[in-house]
């Protein structure tokens, strides 16, 4: 069996209550469906089956039925056996195309065994067109469906249970409640995004935002290259430098950018617009000496420019995400915690996968809930900025205003 854990759920939008809601349903010990098997699905039916639950399985690659009954799954003929002997369906398939197929097929297709109890759940990186209409399809039948689309743990990022990182799930939260316990042992974290489609939503924008930053490190990394720096220093450069240890700002955004302190006079700025668009015309000019194309880095240099046209050259350098919000019609602004500052993490995760936590520790999860509570604002507030500081501390740099510096 795997190691006893504690599940935590991280969920937008929900309140404390979710604990009790979440805790009813856990004892409920269906029989589980898995369509899909491959290195996302394969690991996730060992689990299942580690945990002491019946998995079903199907997959259209023998071998990989082969494997899944030797560790103790129960194979079926085709999706609609494996939703027939199935209380909850998993699932997990390369494109939406295969999803479709594996659904809506009038001979084989889940929807012919769906049925008022049943529970779909996607955890493919699908399209939000094909997620809604695989809910209307479900639904009409008198089932339930959630999209939960799988963030797994990539080389060089930790999994703390060693089963990925996190689960987007959206849909009817009376559904997510029931099923919770079987996304908790998925991955390390579970965020409820709203409703059919959101987490669908959520997990497209996150792989997009990824794209572009990989993009990024490839212009820069190929720069120093040309320009005679060792990979090696590049490589020092970039993972112990603020981008590393907090890319895109990301830990950083609800202090600079959602508080609007970035439009606020009241705080001058450590690094403005002015000085970040000249780093960014002196790389571009490197780039040019070196001959090596660098598309994003041009791109964001001209964004900075843009910045500065419209006056905001002496602003805080955060300010060029205004033209993003006025392109979007929305603006970023809203009472988000900021999160202490995760230390590296370096390492293989552990091999063991996740079980159901015991009720002592169940119970102090709920505590620390209720605590977290009942805690005045102002207390948690210098809580988590005693937390980030004791952090930076311990990396040997306080980070500010100048994060990039």
């Amino acid at each position: 069996m795997g190691k006893e854990v504690v599940k935590e759920a991280h969920c937008l939008s929900i309140d404390c209550s979710l604990d009790d809601c979440i805790d009813e349903q856990s004892t409920w010990r269906p029989t589980i469906g898995f369509i899909g098997c491959g290195t996302i699905g394969g690991r996730h039916v060992e689990n299942f089956l580690e945990n002491g639950y019946a998995v079903c399985v199907y997959d259209i690659s023998a071998t990989r039925m082969a494997e899944t009954k030797a560790i103790g799954a129960k194979l079926t003929a085709g999706c609609y056996e494996c939703a027939a002997s199935s209380d909850v369906i998993f699932t997990s398939l390369p494109t939406p195309a295969d999803v479709s197929k594996a659904v809506l097929d009038e001979d084989t297709g889940i929807l012919r065994a769906i049925a008022p109890g049943k529970i779909y759940v996607d955890i493919t990186t699908n399209s939000t067109a094909m997620v809604h209409r695989l809910c209307g399809a479900i639904e009409a039948r008198g089932g339930e469906m959630l999209d939960a689309p799988f963030n797994d743990c990539p080389v060089g990022a930790t999994s703390i249970y060693g089963m990925g990182l996190a689960v987007l799930a959206s849909g009817n939260i009376d559904t997510f409640h029931r099923v919770h316990h079987l996304l908790a042992l998925m991955a390390d974290n579970v965020l409820y995004c709203g409703s059919i489609g959101k987490g669908t939503e959520c997990k497209l924008i996150h792989n997009a935002v990824n794209a572009v930053a990989v993009q990024a490190v490839s212009e820069g990394v190929t720069l120093g290259l040309a320009a005679g720096i060792p990979l090696n220093t590049i490589w020092d450069a970039l993972r112990l430098g603020a981008f590393g240890q907090n890319a895109g700002d990301i830990h950083g955004l609800p202090h600079y950018w959602f508080s609007r302190r970035m439009d606020s006079d009241a705080c001058p700025p450590a690094f403005t617009v002015k000085l970040l668009r000249k780093d960014l015309r002196l790389t571009l000019a490197l780039a040019k000496e070196r001959d090596v194309p660098v598309p994003q880095i041009s791109a964001t240099e001209q964004e900075y420019m843009e910045a500065e046209k419209r006056g905001w050259a002496h602003c805080a350098a955060t300010k060029v995400r205004c033209l993003q919000e006025a392109r979007a019609g929305v603006v970023a602004k809203g009472d988000v915690p900021l999160l202490p500052h995760p230390m590296m993490q370096c390492g293989s995760a552990p091999s063991s996968p996740r079980s159901a936590p015991s009720a002592s520790r169940t119970a102090n999860r709920k505590s620390a809930a209720c605590i977290s509570r009942e805690c005045p604002l102002w207390m948690v507030v210098v809580l988590v900025v005693v937390t980030n500081l004791v952090q930076w501390v311990l990396r040997g740099a306080v980070q500010g205003d100048g994060w990039w510096l």
